[in-house]
């Protein structure tokens, strides 16, 4: 009986220790990946391909135009003010970034306990995408400056270079976060319900920033536009795709020859195709 009981033990410790080294292994390897995706992101304007200025040159028109509607958008957001809508467009409390964190992190410790691998690159996705997309967010809010609506100094006012709140307004961060987020998720189920709902929530993020007078619609779509194609740069990056990756490795490869033989003193002209596996 003791010797059935140690036996146990020893198993039970033997199977902790190697899961604990299983666990760690996944994190490590997870790590590489994020690390992988952020230098493929940072250095992805030196690779841009014509379709990415194209988006580029959509982004900074929408931008501007955005820029000569800003007076308007605003005043058309403060007009009316309810009860449903305060209600409605609270969502933006939901996308701030201590809940957008904390859901990436339990998505990725679900999957990462669990044995979900599904689930775990889920939230690997998730960290990649909010976080790189709040960096460079960050980083323009403190190089540009600009002042929030409240602020009441108009939309041309500027203090580069600036940490305080009040000139932290182009782009917006919860626009960022909703869209970053809401990529990712989206991407995951191919439902057209599924992904018109993840959508709809960064959109009605997007207006709550302007409805709440804490942004102009331009640093709203510069925000969304961040978030929106970095969601969609991680989704798409090879480390983030491990079954196409394997399957492009084992597709058959095409292989063709061709040659000239000599039967009876009369050239032969031959051409062979095929698959090589």
């Amino acid at each position: 009986m003791k010797t059935r009981i140690l036996s146990f033990a020893m198993g039970l410790i033997l199977f902790s220790n190697l899961s604990n080294a299983q666990m760690f292994d996944k994190i490590g390897k997870d790590f590489n990946d994020f690390l992988k995706v952020g230098g493929g992101y940072f250095t992805a304007p030196l690779n841009f391909e014509s379709s990415d200025w194209r988006n580029l040159g959509i982004t900074a028109a929408m931008v501007s135009g955005g820029f000569f509607l800003d007076n308007t958008a605003r005043s058309y957001s403060q007009q009316s003010h309810s009860n449903f809508k305060n209600d409605l467009f609270d969502i933006d409390q939901y996308y701030t970034t201590k809940y957008v964190v904390a859901a990436t992190a339990g998505i990725y410790a679900f999957g990462l306990f669990a044995g979900n691998d599904k689930v775990r690159n889920i939230g690997v996705q998730l960290g990649e995408s909010v976080i790189y997309a709040g960096a460079v967010t960050v980083t323009l809010k403190s190089l540009i400056g600009r002042s929030r609506p409240y602020n009441n100094k108009g939309h041309t006012s500027f203090k580069p270079f600036n940490l305080n709140n009040d000139n932290l307004s182009f782009p917006s961060g919860h626009a960022t976060l909703a869209f970053a987020f809401s990529t990712v998720m989206a991407h995951q189920v191919d439902n057209i319900f599924w992904k018109t709902g993840w959508f709809t929530a960064a959109g009605l993020v997007c207006y709550a920033r302007m409805y709440h007078d804490q942004h102009w619609i331009s640093d709203v779509i510069m925000g969304g536009a961040i978030g929106y194609f970095t969601g969609r740069f991680v989704v798409n990056h090879s480390t983030n795709n491990p079954e196409e990756k394997e399957a492009s490795k084992n597709t058959s490869k095409p292989f063709y020859s061709a040659g000239i033989n000599f039967r009876e003193n009369q050239p032969v002209y031959t051409f062979n195709f095929g698959y090589q596996f």
